[in-house]
């Protein structure tokens, strides 16, 4: 793994705060075919520079609880390492863009309440992390890409 490249990837992360049209960029890494990297290892790395909480997204979770997960690393000021593992739904998704276009989630009857917006904090971003296989053959959302500012690209 290129560490380096990792490291200029977080840097850059931390950096743009605010985009002209005022949102925060949600990070994207991609391992290509081949690549002997795993996510362990990546994440083993970004702990090195900040605090940042694991969220896997598979086949054993559903949207709701993922969505739980990022407002719990939210309130913590924590950056959130979402690993896909399957296909995004359209729940976890309309709250990917949301937060992508937004930075905040927007969510309704959350606790009793008919719509609440739960705003990223500024300390916080959140870095998704796929297979570039996974990427093209099972996420089905044809924008998937257009949703992250830097992206980084493991070989």
């Amino acid at each position: 793994m290129d560490k380096e490249k990792l490291e200029t990837f977080i840097k850059l992360l931390q950096k743009v705060r605010k985009q002209p049209n005022g949102t925060f960029d949600l990070g994207l890494i991609i391992r290509e075919p081949n690549s002997e990297v795993n996510y362990s290892e990546i994440l083993e790395e970004i702990k090195k520079i900040v605090d940042i909480e694991e969220i896997v997204y598979d086949q054993s979770v559903f949207d709701e609880d993922i969505i739980e997960k990022l407002i719990n690393a939210f309130e913590k000021e924590k950056w959130v390492f979402l690993v896909i593992k399957k296909d995004i739904g359209s729940t976890l998704l309309n709250q990917l863009k949301h937060l992508s276009n937004y930075n905040a989630l927007q969510l309704l009857n959350y606790h009793g309440k008919d719509l609440v917006e739960i705003k990223m904090p500024e300390n916080s971003k959140v870095i998704v992390f796929a297979e570039r296989d996974f990427i093209e053959n099972k996420i089905t959302y044809p924008h998937f890409y257009r949703l992250f500012g830097p992206t980084l690209s493991l070989k």
